[in-house]
């Protein structure tokens, strides 16, 4: 049943806010991973011998197993030479009934998953040929990511049985006979899935119609006209009912679908009614940060699957449940990674370090700034103890390291967010990825491409962000000593990094100074090391914290008090203390009589303030903790300090 149902802010505020009690960031595909034989690739390069204009799926489906039969059509052009072989990636585990080329029969072979259909003439390049592949069978369903590309399995929670398909990365050819190459996106496609009546079947684009077929089966009939790659066609079958609405987009007369097919059971419906109706505060949302929903003129909806997170199919995501963050990281993925996918594996960060800083950006918009603090700091978190590889993905033979959820998802969020800081200006930051959305569209693009757009909207090279954030390992420590002499606040910055490969970091930073008059926050840019930092200040400070917004992926390193920082100290040649370090006493003479004496811990708190009476001055240590002290001479505001050792 559709219902018709237009989407309040106002309305759905209580339902967003009200989900914001506890953080539970939610991945796509990042945690729940299976190894499995991987590619860098088309199987075979006589696949890229052609490109494809157009795919139709028409297969016969059930939701009890995976067995499915039908054929798939491919239009495709002629690219390089001229083709003499058409060569499509397949699991050898279908029987292959017939291939036809421009409507002739003709023979084929197989060396595993990869077919060989030998033509009877070759042809030109530049001229279309149209290739029919009939073929039945049945796969072992999988259970997990990266397992198979359909399968079939039971809800825990609702007892649903559900046939789906996810071919995210290499999977695509364990449902239909694919080419599988990222760059070659599908002009457009049509999906026909016939199934029983008591059933549904969701998929990509518009329902066109639903036709009866003999033997009380329907076929749901599905196009869309949006390049697609790959892997973001789908199937959902299952005894689904619609839920459904549409969403206006704010001072326009337009708006656009969003078609949920969700299980048949009234409970389903009652428990996430109010989470689907915030898809509609998201889709405006996002539409304002990046752009106009792409595909706002076919749909965005849901099929519900027995899964363990959620995968992008474009215009209708497959999703286990309707977490907040789940939701808003599948929705994001219609931006980047559907709208413009990332054209190798290696840039896979692309998709998921986008969609989850979406996460991010819609967390500190709708629940409160403090909680987008908390979810950036636990992406950091999970980063900083194990940080001991690149956004960039080197193997893509290995699907675990495409998907890792540490490096892929959230370092890649991090070094977005870090982007954004470097920009210092949100109105140029989010105009430089709805510039990239543009530029790109319907296309693939790479890191260097995501690079360019930034470095033409923010006015500068940015090659020294990229090779430190995206192509190396490890993050930046801030080991910081600071002083005070008068008003003028001195910081040192000695940097270390958790990983050789990179010197240190250059890159702004921000330090808060804290005060019992209140705080400061001051930015800062290192582009050597060490640097000091001077600050003009009437406050007394008694503190500091560094990154305290979490821009960066750093981790916490030494904060010292160094009362010698910034001081002269050549009157120190005239006086001398012993023993230094020492376990029982210093002794330090000749001191002025008349001057003022102060005590101060590695913190910076003063133990004790005094005027010396004499020309020798003792100070006991035995009470006190091992560590470092400095003792501040004042004489009519000239001040001369001592680092003191507490063995």
């Amino acid at each position: 049943m559709s219902h018709f149902v237009r989407t309040f802010i106002l309305l759905l505020m209580g339902v967003i806010v009200s989900q914001a009690q506890t953080i539970n960031p939610e991945k796509c595909k990042g945690y729940i991973l299976q190894k499995s034989a991987a590619k860098t690739t088309v199987a075979d390069p006589a696949e890229d011998s052609y490109d494809v204009k157009w795919v139709k799926i028409d297969l016969k489906m059930t939701n009890l197993n995976t067995s499915l039969s039908g054929s798939v059509t491919t239009k495709a052009s002629v690219v390089t030479g001229s083709l003499s072989s058409y060569v499509f990636e397949l699991n050898a585990l279908y029987t292959v009934d017939s291939v036809l080329i421009n409507g002739i029969s003709c023979a084929f072979q197989n060396t595993g998953d990869v077919w060989t259909v030998l033509l009877p003439n070759p042809i030109a390049q530049s001229l279309f040929f149209v290739a029919q592949v009939f073929y039945q069978g049945t796969i072992s369903s999988g259970s997990a990511f990266f397992s198979t590309g359909i399968r079939t399995q039971s809800s825990p929670s609702w007892g649903n049985m559900v046939t789906y398909t996810m071919s995210e990365p290499y999977e695509s050819k364990d449902w239909w006979p694919t080419k599988q190459s990222l760059t070659d996106k599908i002009d457009s496609a049509d999906i026909w899935i016939t199934v029983p009546s008591s059933l549904k079947a969701g998929s990509n684009g518009r329902l066109k119609a639903i036709t009866a077929m003999p033997g009380n089966l329907y076929r749901y009939e599905w196009k869309t006209k949006y390049p697609i790659d790959y892997y973001l066609l789908s199937v959902a079958v299952s005894n689904y009912t619609e839920y459904s609405f549409y969403v206006p987009f704010t001072g326009t007369n337009d708006s656009m679908l969003v078609q949920n097919y969700i299980y048949n059971n009234p409970q389903f419906l009652t428990t996430y009614k109010s989470k689907i109706d915030s898809i509609g505060i998201m889709l405006q949302y996002l539409s304002k940060l990046f752009g106009r929903y792409p595909f706002w003129q076919e749909k965005y909806g849901h099929c519900v699957a027995p899964l363990n997170g959620g995968m992008e199919h474009q215009t209708m995501t497959t999703l286990g449940n309707f977490g907040t963050t789940l939701s808003v990281h599948e929705l994001g993925h219609q931006w980047f990674g559907d709208n413009v996918t990332c054209g190798s594996w290696h840039d896979i960060w692309l998709n998921e370090g986008f969609a989850s800083y979406i996460e991010y950006l819609f967390v500190e918009k709708f629940w409160n700034s403090g909680m987008g603090l908390q979810y950036m700091a636990n992406k950091h978190n999970n980063i900083l103890p194990f940080d001991t590889s690149t956004v960039y993905v080197s193997d893509t033979t290995n699907e675990n390291r495409i998907f890792d959820g540490r490096f892929t998802y959230d370092k890649g969020a991090s070094a977005l967010h870090t982007l954004r800081f470097v920009f210092n200006n949100d109105s140029l930051f989010f105009a430089g990825l709805r510039s990239y959305q543009n530029q790109f569209s319907g296309k693939t693009a790479i890191t260097a491409d995501f690079k360019t757009v930034m470095q033409q909207t923010l006015g500068q090279n940015l090659d020294t962000f990229f090779t430190q954030w995206i192509y190396s390992k490890g993050h930046p420590i801030f080991n910081v000593q600071w002083n005070q002499v008068g008003n003028l606040v001195l910081l040192q910055l000695n940097q270390t990094t958790s990983d050789p490969t990179v010197n240190y970091f250059t890159t702004p930073l921000e330090v808060m100074f804290h005060s019992n008059q209140g705080d400061t926050l001051v930015r800062i840019n290192q582009n050597k090391n060490p640097q000091i930092f001077k600050f003009n200040w009437s406050k007394t400070p008694i503190g500091l914290t560094v990154d305290p917004n979490d821009w960066l992926l750093d981790a916490p390193g030494l904060i010292n008090y160094d009362a010698t920082l910034g001081i002269d100290q050549t009157i120190n040649k005239q006086l001398t203390i012993y023993p230094n370090p020492t376990t029982t006493q210093w002794q330090i003479d000749p001191v002025k009589a008349g001057i003022v004496a102060s005590f101060i811990d590695l913190s910076g708190h003063e133990l004790w303030n005094k005027k010396i009476q004499s020309t020798q001055l003792i100070i006991p240590a035995q009470h006190l903790p091992v560590g470092v002290y400095f003792l501040k001479l004042n004489d009519n505001n000239q001040i001369t300090t001592w680092k003191l050792i507490k063995q």
